[in-house]
């Protein structure tokens, strides 16, 4: 006898899943003393972002492949000559948009801003950005299959508004487990559940939606959290309330942007091999 599972335990065991698959990590590293690693060791640290998100990849492919019965190919791979365009330049305008950011609070003695930029003519830079990039890459893929390939595909009872809506609040408290409440924080990871949501649904595709998340948590690193091989080193902290403004700044771009590359079929209707898909039978 076949053992139906409806679709709001399967979002509620992906989402068991990716915690128990995160604690075990993290009490693996704390049984080997590793833990601290995270914090002072840039290599090792992107080294466990791409491992923790290689494994949860291929954990919630399984579950596709077990309980939804489903092609996880069929969530949306795809990277066109558009799709690569559209992303060069959502990388470029975070950039701008940071750099404009802290520019800003600078001026307004808010933050005092050392720009190093001439970093990047070194060799040392681009080994840490290529690591960098590869960790976070990694680490964005995990969140995009499971907040919008995998809820979204099981949220298909829902007009489009509010799957991207219902998907985003469920992004948001994914987040919870791994950190402090900061509603600063829940408005943030709220916000850029809702981006990254039109973005695939737009797009079709978890590449594009990955790539753009990625990009905001790396230059968000490269100026913002001065991170190792950072282009801009702040006297103190940005709050996370002033960092709000800009994420939301960069959120209304990145919509507009979203439009203009993808929105010939309308500003909500989704990609046509996402219509395909989440229209399938189980």
């Amino acid at each position: 006898m076949q053992i139906i599972i409806n679709k709001p335990f399967r979002i509620f065991s992906s989402i068991l899943l990716t915690n128990v698959l995160i604690i075990t990590m993290v009490g693996v590293l704390i049984y080997l003393n590793l833990f601290e690693n995270l914090k002072t060791d840039f290599l090792f640290a992107h080294s466990m972002y791409f491992t923790l998100g290689v494994l949860n990849t291929v954990l919630l492919f399984i579950l596709i492949r077990m309980v939804d019965k489903k092609n996880p190919w069929q969530l949306g791979f795809g990277l066109t000559k558009i799709d690569a365009v559209f992303s060069l330049i959502a990388t470029a305008l975070s950039l701008i948009c940071v750099l404009s950011f802290i520019f800003i609070l600078d001026q307004l003695n808010i933050v005092v801003a050392q720009f190093t930029f001439e970093k990047v003519l070194t060799i040392d830079f681009y080994r840490l950005l290529g690591i960098a990039m590869i960790g976070w890459f990694f680490a964005a893929l995990k969140e995009e299959v499971l907040a919008r390939g995998y809820f979204m595909m099981n949220l298909t009872r829902f007009n489009i508004v509010n799957m991207i809506l219902i998907s985003a609040v469920l992004f948001m408290a994914l987040h919870f487990v791994m950190g402090d409440f900061d509603p600063f924080k829940a408005a943030s990871w709220f916000k850029g559940g809702i981006v990254y949501a039109y973005i695939y649904q737009k797009s079709g595709s978890l590449t594009v939606a990955t790539i753009v998340h990625a990009a905001h948590n790396l230059v968000n690193d490269l100026v913002i959290h001065g991170s190792e091989g950072a282009l801009v080193l702040l006297n103190t902290k940005v709050t996370t309330a002033d960092k709000l403004f800009y994420e939301i700044g960069l959120s209304i771009v990145l919509f507009i942007l979203t439009y203009l590359f993808y929105g010939k079929n309308g500003i909500l209707t989704p990609a046509e091999n996402l219509m395909k898909f989440w229209n399938s039978k189980n």
